[in-house]
This record gives C-alpha cells, sequence and structure tokens, in this order.
C-alpha cells in the first residue's frame, strides 16, 4: 500500500535515518551519472539504454516492480560485512530527497520481492502510517523504500552526498585492478554530466567477507566491475 511520503520521512527520520542507499553495477550506475538519476529497470530497457543483468529480474517482471525504484534505509554491505547482491557501486543519498522531490507516494517493503510467493499482500507491503511507525525497523534487508509513483526515474543533483566503491582488489588480465576501472568509468559519466560527487573507496572492517566473495565468484565480480556493457 502506499503512503505519502512525507509520512514515509517523518517516520524515517525519527528512526534515525539520514542516509538512503542504493546499490548496482558500476555499469548501470555509470548510467545513472550520465543522466543525473536513478532510474527503474524497466523505464532503463523501454529507453534502450544498457544495464548488467540481475539474478531478481524476473521477479520483478513477475510481480510488477519492473517500473519502480528500490532504496535501502541501511547500507547492506556494511551492516552485513559482506557484499551487497545487487553491486559494488553504493550511492548515498540524503535522506531529505524523500521530502523535497517529487518522489510521490511511497510503497515500503515488508520482504524483499524474491520471498513474496504464496504471500499476502499485508505481508509484502506496510499497509498504512501506523504500520510502518510500530514495524519498520532500521537494518532490515527486506523493508526497502519503493518508488512506485515518480515515473520510473529519480533525478539526484544535490541529493547524493557520496557514492562508494568497493574494492574487491583484483585486476583485470591487463593488470587494471577493478576498483580504479571503476573509479575511472563513474568519473567519466560525471564529466559528461557535469555532477561533482565525492567517490570514497570502501572501508571494511577486519570480519568483512566481501574479499572472499568476490574471489570466490570471479565471473559475476567481472560482470559487475564491467564499465561497459
Amino acid at each position: 500500500m502506499h503512503i505519502p511520503s512525507k509520512h514515509v520521512y517523518e517516520i524515517l527520520v525519527q528512526k534515525g535515518v539520514e542516509y538512503l542507499f542504493h546499490a548496482n553495477s558500476v555499469a548501470t550506475a555509470s548510467m545513472f551519472l550520465k543522466y543525473r538519476s536513478l532510474m527503474s529497470r524497466g523505464n532503463t530497457e523501454r529507453n534502450g539504454l544498457k544495464q548488467t543483468p540481475q539474478t531478481s529480474d524476473d521477479v520483478d517482471k513477475r510481480y510488477s516492480v519492473w517500473y519502480d525504484i528500490f532504496l535501502d534505509a541501511v547500507d547492506i554491505h556494511r551492516r552485513a560485512s559482506k557484499i551487497n547482491a545487487y553491486g559494488p557501486v553504493t550511492f548515498v543519498i540524503d535522506v531529505k530527497i524523500l521530502d523535497r522531490n517529487n518522489t510521490g507516494r511511497i510503497w515500503v517493503t515488508k520482504l524483499n520481492p524474491t520471498k513474496w510467493a504464496n504471500k499476502s499482500e499485508k505481508h509484502r507491503w506496510f499497509q498504512n502510517k501506523q504500520d510502518l511507525e510500530e514495524n519498520f525497523f532500521v537494518g532490515r534487508f527486506d523493508q526497502m523504500l519503493v518508488l512506485r509513483h515518480c515515473g520510473g526515474e529519480l533525478p539526484l543533483k544535490n541529493y547524493i552526498s557520496k557514492i562508494i566503491v568497493d574494492d574487491p582488489q583484483i585486476q583485470d588480465n591487463t593488470g587494471v585492478d577493478f576498483y580504479s576501472m571503476a573509479v575511472g568509468a563513474l568519473k567519466i559519466s560525471m564529466s559528461e554530466s557535469e555532477l561533482k560527487i565525492p567517490i570514497e573507496r570502501r572501508i571494511c572492517i577486519p570480519r568483512c567477507n566481501c574479499l572472499n566473495m568476490y574471489k570466490l565468484d570471479i565471473n559475476r565480480t567481472s560482470l559487475m566491475f564491467e564499465p561497459y556493457l
């Protein structure tokens, strides 16, 4: 069920949320920067733009969230101490974007759509302001903000605080490390769109398992860090 963005904003602030997060691949994140907006996967496809495939694509289409934009209230990589499955580039976005931008009404998931099979609407979505106030917990990965009334596009200028990029400590077959390759691609896109956003190398705690995970599936890692599709 949709909840007015003003109510969502107020509740998140009350719960201590200062930033929202969106993780994606290097290529898809670079495309967002080039066009100065987050875009839904459906909009990206409809406009003939290239994006890295995600394992959740079929689920998003099945449950009609293909044209929606997803935001997290927590940095999943940092909290889980492992890679974010959606990509190594994390946009850190000021929560004020919900109060000042044209986000329209917002839906908030109780479960990730990948877990929606045989679940009712009330188990998939927060139903109203009271439900959100009582049952939204910062740090639960399944609870995501879904922008369904913004035309599949969310302008980002003035609201991105920084971009965090993972460093898998892996080089390609020419000796170029993936982190440098990613930063270079993001900077090129920002130069084309005249955006100036700080890029920060992710600093992980010692128990973070991301390096092992990146090395374990090198094909997936290469896909996520590939700068051009």
